[in-house]
């Protein structure tokens, strides 16, 4: 998980990710200073939930119970140091 986003649930689920009954893909990442980066496909949307320490979403600053959302983006960069999770939503 670190450096790296994981598949952790989906509707379809890849390896040892669990199985959800809802169009999204659960995704988390562990960064030390890394930066991560995600390409959406059309009509999806991305919520960001930062659990602990402080990351820059797409350049804006978030800390540790920061949420955040992305509607009209097709790519999205995660950098910092700390934990999130990262919902790709229909």
């Amino acid at each position: 998980m670190r450096g790296k986003l994981r598949l952790i649930a989906a509707r379809e689920p890849v390896e040892d990710a669990v199985k959800i009954h809802q169009d999204v893909r659960l995704f988390a990442t562990v960064l030390e200073g890394e930066t991560v980066e995600y390409d959406l496909g059309q009509g999806r949307y991305v919520w960001l939930q930062v659990a602990r320490g402080s990351m820059e979403f797409n350049g804006t600053p978030l800390q540790a119970g920061d949420g955040a959302a992305i509607s009209e983006e097709q790519h999205i960069e995660l950098e910092g140091h700390g934990e999130a999770l990262v919902f790709d939503l229909a």
